[in-house]
């Protein structure tokens, strides 16, 4: 993998959705991570599950989240406003923004009800309502573009394999803090595709593909105990980038389809 240092993206140059996949890579995404990739992850992932997505579930009872640019959010309300983390600040819907500190400060700056049992799943992480949140604006930025890169390749996906199988939207998931994608189809079981930024199964960045039965798939390439997984560091260690990432997803599928018992 070639070493461009920390990812530096400025934060302080556009606003949320000006910076496009395009824009950010491939500089950005070929780079090492943040010595504080990690914490700033974990701060971020306890803010969307106790803040950003209760928020947008009090509003309409949803509380599936999205990519947004520099980072990630509500996706759009009513009113084309959004809820959303940029850098190391966290923006609400009539455009203030204000520094990520705690999840009580953060509950109060978007009006949300702080609550130890959120609704946004079971797999919570601690909820330490008055401690200050590690987030490093590098590491939320290099965060921001993980999920961009992984949004493209999903959509890249979506528009090959949409008329074949049904395939859901697109969505990131509090609880887990991935996003992902649902598809089935009569010649292919249900099937999770998704980008993960490290979890419990290994701090890394990855890409997965997850089959709803993986019981009779012995082959190799089902490498983890929920299916098969592409990390960060092996896809930025050659070129083309998102197309290996589109590859890995495509060779999964394929494999799937012969598969099927």
């Amino acid at each position: 993998m070639r070493n461009h240092g920390a990812c530096e993206v400025d934060a302080a140059t556009a606003p949320i959705d000006e910076l496009t996949h395009a824009q950010l890579a491939p500089a950005d995404f070929e780079c090492r991570l943040p010595a504080t990739f990690g914490a700033t992850r974990d701060a971020l992932r306890a803010l969307a599950c106790y803040v950003i997505a209760p928020a947008r579930k009090a509003q309409i009872g949803r509380i599936g989240l999205a990519p947004r640019g520099r980072g990630f959010g509500t996706p759009p309300f009513e009113d084309g406003s959004v809820i959303a983390v940029d850098a190391d600040r966290l923006a609400r819907r009539n455009g203030d923004d204000a520094p990520i500190t705690t999840l009580r400060a953060a509950a109060r700056f978007v009006g949300v009800e702080l609550s130890a049992t959120p609704g946004v799943g079971d797999d919570l992480p601690a909820y330490q309502p008055d401690v200050m949140l590690a987030v490093d604006a590098a590491a939320s930025l290099a965060l921001g573009a993980w999920y961009s890169f992984g949004s493209n390749a999903l959509s890249q996906l979506r528009a090959r394999y949409g008329a074949r199988w049904n395939v859901s939207i697109e969505q990131l998931w509090p609880e887990h803090f991935d996003i992902g994608i649902t598809l089935e189809g009569h010649d292919v079981q249900r099937t999770s595709i998704g980008c993960s930024p490290g979890d419990a199964y290994t701090s890394v960045p990855y890409l997965y593909v997850a089959p709803s039965n993986i019981r009779d798939l012995d082959d190799p390439f089902w490498d983890a105990p929920f299916g098969a997984t592409l990390s960060r560091d092996e896809l930025f260690a050659e070129r083309d980038t998102e197309e290996r990432a589109v590859g890995f997803y495509e060779r999964a599928l394929t494999r799937l389809d012969v598969e099927q018992p």
